[in-house]
Formats: structure tokens, C-alpha cells, sequence
């Protein structure tokens, strides 16, 4: 854990896209009784669980003045995951010729995959809720080697819920999960009370995590997982239409067959917003076909044969409803945690002799050959987190209205006191021919950021509001549009308007806050 703390240090200071828009606005909003109050200060993932983003939002204010401490607590996780695949992989190895160095191994090989080791210290969540679902999978592997463990079961279903319910990216473990409970059910004492109980336990989890915020999405939103599934709860802040994360997906049925293959050996933006290249998925797929065949005919070098299908059929099936429902590099971080476990796995089966080493240091050369990790974008630390060049400043009573983004981030450093909203979609018609090609960039995320229907509820936030409002915008000179201000019964002059920088304007160097009026 001080190494990764150490080494997460070294990276700089995390200043991805998503944290400038949510990761520290989400928890300042629910710790601060926000939610309800604000409207859509960060977009539609003001809707998201701010619960993973708390323990970063602690770090984040109580280190503000000793920058390098947040990236030594935001990379303890990533000690603790690798700790806990190497635990994992001694258990599984312990009755080979070489347990501490297959553990060793796979906890390396998995835990520097391009996608793990490119979110060390940032706050996408995946390390921290990798930890859970590998712990949860080691419990069950515990329960299926001990059947008198079955407690061991309901624990693992309360953990991976939870996680679940943190994220709903974990689902597709959940679903892992549970294949491997069903396949080996009839193990246990009256199967079907344990699976009812397993099952209850992953709801509880689930709930306990979750539960509050689905309720606080349905009275607010109508919809207890907006803007997810919004062709069946029908909210009216969003089209009758089922959000899918489409930019990934392969597109041909070469790539959905062989799709880890096509980022192994050459680079590229297959899964991933930033060029990646790592072998160690396409050794898995490999690896996991071999490890199939040598369950089946016994001959696992020691490894117990339930301990190798569990992991099989965990891998197996988180790994396909991984690549049908997202195909997003970041969301595979247990899948590349646990593909060392299965590629030592192979090795350890080979013969019990030195060939299992010899090939399990092989596949670590390989899967290191042509390595290229994503960058999410990190900075220098600096004497404080953030820095201002000029620091608005904002009365206790206004309404700041973010009209682009990144930029909700800014909310509890400018005034927590104050009201926030945004998520606002801008018209490039709306502007002088000069400025109509750079917002149409701003409207560039997604296709479906034009199914959110938030304008009503802002225009009547707007009209309600007694005090100052402001409008922060990356679009400086052009912020003040009268068309745009119009829009929301709003009038406002250049000169009212001063720009700014802070060492996170990294999407953009053109920060501007304008003091607005109402048109009467």
C-alpha cells in the first residue's frame, strides 16, 4: 500500500474529465443536503451514487493544503487489490510445486494490466470495487472448497450487492458471481434455501448501498436508476429510450470473437479513449480455453479441481457480459486482475517439473512486450489542489448556473452555500459565425446528451430564485450570447463578465464567471 501510495505520487495529481464534472461534486452535494436543492449541477451523473466518491472527497478537503497526500491516499487501494489477487492466488496454488511464485506472478501479471495500472490514484472507482468483487469471489471459492463454510457464500453475496450498488458497472460480476454459485449449489445442504439466502443477501447488499439514493432518483427524477432503463420507468427528464454505451462495442463479428487480439499487439482506441495496447486479455481468452480442457481431464498440477472451475466459469462469464454490455477497458479491471490467476493456472498444470516455471515466466515477457496504458490526464502538485489566478466570488445566496462542461468541480470552492445547476446544451446557431464551429464542440459527448429534458425545470429554478445569478462558462469570449440567455428569461453584458484559470483548466484555458440579470 506505500508503494502504490508512493507511486501514485509519482503519476501527479488526478484531473480527469469525469472528476472536474462529478467525482468531487456528487459527495459534496449529499454531504451538504445539495441533492434536490441543485439541478443537474454536473449533468445527468448529478444522478449517480455519490457514496464511492466520499472517501476521495475527505482526501480531496483535508489534504487541500498538502497536495501530495491526496495522491498517496487515492493510490492505497491499488496496494490493497494487489495484495488481495496474490492471497487469492495462493490459496489456489498451495498444493503446487511453486505456490509463492505463481501467486507472485499472477498478482504482477494482473495488477499491472493497461487498464488497472492506468487508474491508479484516480477516482474512476474501478480499483477500490475490484477489491470488493475479487474478495467476494475468493469467499465463494472458500465456500465451494468447505462446504461447512456456507456462511462464506452469504458474505460474498452482501459484498459483491454492495459493490454493485456502489456502481452499477458491477453488475456483470454479480451475474459471474452467481453462475458460479449455481454451478456448484448442489454441494451444499438444501441448495435452494442457501441459493434463496445468497440471493437475499446480494438484494441486502445491494440495498444497503444503493437503496437511499434509487428512492431520492425516483421522487426527484422518476425513475429509481436514471437515466438507466428510461424506456420502462418513462421519466420525463429523458426520452422513453434504454441509455446504451455504445463507442466500444466491436463491429464486426471478427471483433466479437477476438476482440482482446486486436489491441494485443498493435495499438489502438478499441476499448479505451486513449490508445492502449496489452496483450494480457487475448493471453487470458487463450489461457482460459486451455484451462477448460485440462479441468476436464484432471489435470490442474495441483490445483484443486473446484477451485479451477470456479475461477473458469467466473472468468468465463463475467468476461462475455463484460464485452456484450460495455467493451470498456476500464470496467475490466477484475477480468485483468484475475487473468494472471488463470495463466499461471495453465503453467502450474503444464507438468511438474520446471516447464510450468519456465512458461510462466514466458507469458510474463509476453505481456509485457509492446505495453502501452491509457492516460486519463494527471497534473503537478501543486501548494493547494486548486488554484486560482483570480477567485470569483459568489454571495451565500446565488444561483451559479454551469453552462458547460467540466465544470461542477468549482462548486464547493466557490461557495457551498450557494444554489448550482447545469447541464446545459448549447445551439451553435445561437452564435456570431465565428463562434458557431466551437459550440457545435461543445455538444460533441454523445448523441443521446440530446434525449435530457432539463431546460424547464432550470428556466424554473431561475424564475423562483431571489438573489444573484451567475453563469461560469469554458466559452470565453463568447459566453454572453443574448440568444442562449434569452432562452432561460435572462439578459447579461461583457463587461460583466471576468475570466479566470485554475490549474485543473485543462479542457479548456478560457474560464469566464458573468453576473446576469432577469428580463423583466
Amino acid at each position: 500500500m506505500v508503494l502504490s501510495g508512493m507511486y501514485s505520487i509519482w503519476l501527479g495529481i488526478d484531473v480527469n474529465f469525469d472528476l472536474l464534472n462529478y467525482h468531487l461534486y456528487n459527495p459534496y452535494a449529499f454531504l451538504n443536503g445539495k441533492i434536490g436543492q441543485d439541478v443537474f449541477a454536473a449533468g445527468v451523473h448529478s444522478a449517480l451514487n455519490p457514496l464511492p466518491d466520499v472517501y476521495f472527497y475527505w482526501v480531496f478537503f483535508t489534504f487541500f493544503n498538502s497536495t501530495k497526500w491526496i495522491g498517496f491516499f487515492m493510490g492505497l487501494p491499488y496496494g490493497v487489490l494487489i495484495w488481495l489477487v496474490y492471497q487469492l492466488a495462493r490459496d489456489v496454488f498451495k498444493n503446487t510445486m511453486y505456490p509463492k511464485t505463481y501467486a507472485a506472478l499472477a498478482a504482477f501479471i494482473g495488477c499491472s494490466a493497461a487498464g488497472i495500472i492506468s487508474q491508479v490514484g484516480t477516482t474512476t472507482n474501478e480499483i477500490p470495487l475490484a477489491v470488493f468483487h475479487i474478495l467476494a469471489l475468493w469467499l465463494v471459492v472458500r465456500a465451494v472448497q468447505n462446504t461447512k463454510k456456507v456462511y462464506f457464500l452469504y458474505f460474498a453475496a452482501l459484498i459483491a450487492g454492495a459493490a454493485s450498488g456502489l456502481k452499477l458497472t458491477g453488475a456483470s460480476f454479480c451475474v459471474a458471481l452467481t453462475a458460479v454459485v449455481l454451478f456448484y449449489i448442489r454441494r451444499f445442504e438444501k441448495p435452494g434455501k442457501v441459493f434463496l439466502v445468497y440471493a437475499l443477501c446480494g438484494i441486502a447488499g445491494f440495498l444497503l448501498t444503493n437503496g437511499y439514493f434509487m428512492w431520492q432518483n425516483f421522487v426527484l427524477y422518476g425513475n429509481p436508476v436514471f437515466p438507466f432503463y428510461n424506456a420502462v420507468f418513462q421519466s420525463p427528464y429523458f426520452d422513453a429510450f434504454n441509455v446504451t454505451e455504445t463507442r466500444f462495442f466491436p463491429t464486426s463479428w471478427l471483433q466479437w470473437l477476438f476482440y482482446p487480439f486486436f489491441w494485443a499487439f498493435a495499438p489502438g482506441k478499441f476499448v479505451a479513449e486513449d490508445t492502449v495496447q496489452d496483450s494480457r486479455l487475448a493471453l487470458f481468452l487463450v489461457a482460459l480455453i486451455v484451462w477448460v480442457v485440462l479441468i476436464v481431464k484432471n489435470r490442474l498440477g495441483g490445483v484443486k479441481k473446484e477451485t479451477a472451475a470456479s475461477l473458469a466459469v467466473y472468468c468465463g462469464i463475467g468476461y462475455v457480459v463484460w464485452l456484450v454490455e460495455f467493451s470498456i477497458l476500464r470496467y475490466a479491471a477484475v477480468l485483468e486482475a484475475l487473468c494472471g490467476v488463470v495463466l499461471m493456472g495453465v503453467c502450474a498444470a503444464v507438468s511438474k517439473k520446471r516447464w510450468g516455471l519456465y512458461l510462466a515466466l514466458t507469458l510474463l515477457g509476453v505481456s509485457m512486450w509492446g505495453y502501452k496504458a491509457p492516460e486519463w490526464h494527471h497534473e503537478m502538485f501543486l501548494e493547494e489542489a486548486v488554484i486560482f489566478d483570480t477567485k470569483p466570488q459568489i454571495e451565500d445566496n446565488s444561483l451559479v448556473f454551469f453552462m458547460h462542461l467540466p465544470s461542477s468541480y468549482l462548486a464547493p470552492i466557490l461557495n457551498p452555500k450557494a444554489t448550482y445547476m447545469g447541464g446545459f446544451k448549447s445551439n451553435p446557431d445561437d452564435y456570431p459565425e465565428e463562434y458557431k464551429e466551437r459550440a457545435a464542440q461543445r455538444n460533441n459527448i454523445s448523441a443521446q446528451y440530446y434525449r435530457f429534458h432539463f431546460e424547464d425545470l432550470q428556466r424554473e429554478k431561475i424564475a423562483q430564485h431571489n438573489g444573484p445569478i451567475y453563469i461560469v462558462s469554458v466559452d470565453w469570449p463568447m459566453i454572453v450570447n443574448p440568444v442562449t440567455l434569452a432562452r432561460f428569461g435572462l439578459k447579461g453584458k461583457l463587461e460583466d463578465c471576468k475570466r479566470f484559470v485554475t490549474n485543473f483548466t485543462v479542457y479548456s484555458t478560457d474560464l469566464a464567471i458573468c453576473r446576469v440579470y432577469k428580463n423583466k
